[in-house]
């Protein structure tokens, strides 16, 4: 019998999926700081340089190769009258408070080992949030479409997380004595507001999903059989080379829009417009995906790219009408891969489920979330390394010549490379939803 908040058709109804999806929005809010705004935070208020800083928060994210596979296998195993996500994700409230807390509120002098502290509590909360709802997104989606669907509506709750850590920051650091640490504390306190109010409402509105027989097996079971498919490996590719190209778009975003553009005080409202223009597109290329499939669409959209990236570098110094133009057409694209990509890992784990009976959502996206964060984790450490050896130095009213332009260089090229690189990837990638209509479930 299927849940009472699924349709006869075993869909989740649209205002469910917006309850459902309510968690991402303060593990967006989450995740944006951490890239943008924590690494100069703590530079500051520790007397270290940015390639120290980068350092140590790379350094932090590798606590993420034990706790990604971990966490994966944990909620594949785990038996209760919730399912086997909604104890997890509940579970994750107050690890996820208390390293927000320690992370966003820091001592006027702190050391590293504290900082270190507080990464490695808010990474485990911030894994177990994420890799939890993701895999209880692809238990509930019953179709090839219907996953698409689902991944799609934490996708758009994600975004709408990300534009709120945009504005609140520049609401907060009108008039304050210490806009760095306004910032900062804002976004620490919106975190701390919506966790427990957005997962409890979760829990209440979305079934424990799918419930059909399967067997259990261990992490390391479930790894060989995924990465026994081509498919899969080349996925993980792919996702690395998505992490380190938007961490290095995002690291040196800021940097490059001030140096290399003359529109620092716009980085914002760029950014802004980034974000909204992917929140606006989202459905749009859900509808295509429909149409093309899912591994079509990434291939497009990557094309449809590069040429809006490559048009930043011929931008106008101090043009925001010319900046606005290339980033809003950037941006339309910047959640094909997140949303599609997740739901052809849930495409394969359905896959495997009816070929063997073994069941490994949550391994399968710990594995794809891990590969997003070691190449993010990559960028921020090479990154800031590479931003001190270059000569640039943050907030310099004049660079050194020269330095604008690899600022720029190192910026915007990663991104195209790697929209190039999942084009190719993704073209040899085949068609799941014809596999999924031919491919009996031994479970039945």
């Amino acid at each position: 019998m299927l849940p009472q908040s699924l349709s006869s058709a075993g869909r989740l109804s649209t205002g469910r999926l917006m309850l459902f999806a309510l968690p991402a929005l303060p593990a967006a809010a989450l995740s944006f700081p951490i890239g943008a705004y924590l690494p100069p935070y703590y530079a500051e208020r520790m007397g270290v340089d940015l390639a120290t800083i980068g350092l140590i928060f790379m350094l932090a994210r590798l606590w993420d190769i034990f706790t990604d596979p971990l966490m994966g296998s944990l909620t594949d195993r785990t038996k209760s009258s919730w399912g086997r996500r909604k104890p997890w994700i509940v579970a994750a409230a107050p690890i996820l408070l208390l390293g927000t807390y320690l992370l966003f509120f820091p001592s006027a002098s702190p050391s590293i080992a504290m900082l270190l502290i507080a990464l490695f509590i808010t990474y485990l909360g911030y894994t177990m949030l994420t890799i939890t709802q993701l895999a209880w997104a692809a238990d509930l989606g019953q179709t090839y479409d219907e996953r698409s669907r689902l991944q799609g509506g934490v996708l758009l709750a994600s975004i709408a997380g990300l534009l709120t850590a945009m504005l609140l920051p520049a609401i907060v650091e009108v008039g304050a004595v210490d806009p760095a640490r306004a910032r900062v504390e804002a976004l620490g306190w919106y975190v701390l507001a919506l966790t427990i109010p957005a997962i409890a409402i979760a829990v209440w509105a979305a079934p424990t999903g799918n419930a059909s027989a399967h067997r259990e097996s261990k992490f390391t079971d479930a790894m060989r059989r995924l990465f026994m498919r081509p498919e899969f490996r080349r996925l993980l590719a792919a996702d690395f080379i998505q992490g380190i190209a938007g961490g290095m778009l995002l690291s040196g975003f800021v940097f490059t829009m001030d140096s290399y553009l003359d529109l620092g005080n716009r980085a914002g409202l760029l950014l802004l417009a980034f974000m909204a223009s992917g929140l606006v597109f989202v459905p749009l290329w859900g509808i295509v995906a429909k149409r093309l499939g899912k591994s079509m669409t990434i291939m497009w959209s990557s094309l449809f790219t590069i040429p809006f990236v490559a048009a930043l570098f011929f931008v106008t110094p101090g043009s925001l009408s010319g900046a606005l133009l290339a980033i809003i057409g950037f941006g339309s694209t910047m959640g094909v891969w997140i949303f599609l990509t997740r739901a052809i890992v849930a495409d394969i784990d359905e896959l495997e489920r009816r070929q063997s009976g073994f069941i490994q959502t949550g391994s399968a996206f710990a594995l794809v979330t891990l590969s997003t964060k070691l190449g993010q984790a990559a960028a921020v450490g090479i990154g800031f390394w590479i931003y001190s050896e270059i000569g640039f130095v943050p907030g310099a009213i004049e660079q050194i010549d020269g330095v604008p332009l690899r600022m720029a260089f190192l910026t915007f090229t990663p991104p195209i490379l790697g929209h190039l690189a999942i084009a190719a990837i993704m073209f040899a990638h085949p068609d799941d939803r014809h596999r999924l209509a031919m491919t009996p479930d031994i479970t039945a």
